[in-house]
């Protein structure tokens, strides 16, 4: 059966006063301190989910603004193309006036040098008609009066074909 001498008893009794000043002595500062832990890790979890949040609020707010971006970005090559197209009409629109002036000044220097060469040839003719007629007349004429007569009648006549 058992044996229970003294050195158990002395033993048993040790032990419970051992527990007794342990749990006096240590018990609060151990709950204390696991208390603190749990706080703390509570704490830093907490913190980590915010971090999340907050973590997870710039990436929403980084696509929207990449997302801004891309459209302005968009908006910035059209408006670009658009004024590069308006611009492009306006010089189209300059140069085409510009070729419309030059060539309406080209035409009336033509249309100038065209009644000059006219008037030119019809002195020409005139003269000629007049030496001309004198010689089949047999009379001296080519006087400034005859050549401004016949001039005028070579006039006259270009006039009635309508030039």
């Amino acid at each position: 059966m058992l044996d229970f001498s003294v050195t158990f008893l002395i033993t048993i009794a040790n032990l419970a006063i051992l527990v007794l000043v342990l749990r006096k002595l240590l018990w609060k500062p151990v709950t204390d301190f696991m208390d603190a832990r749990s706080r703390k890790v509570r704490e830093e979890l907490e913190g980590a989910a915010a971090s999340r949040a907050r973590a997870e609020e710039l990436e929403a707010r980084y696509e929207s603004l990449l997302a801004n971006a891309e459209a302005e970005g968009e908006w910035v090559v059209k408006d670009a193309e658009d004024r590069a197209r308006e611009e492009y009409r306006r010089i189209v629109a300059a140069a085409e006036a510009d070729a419309a002036a030059i060539r309406l000044r080209a035409e009336e220097r033509a249309g100038l040098e065209l009644g000059r060469a006219r008037d030119e040839l019809a002195a020409e003719v005139a003269a000629l008609a007049v030496a001309a007629a004198a010689r089949i007349a047999g009379r001296g004429l080519g006087g400034a009066d005859d050549a401004a007569e016949a001039e005028a009648y070579i006039r006259s006549a270009e006039a009635g074909r309508g030039r």
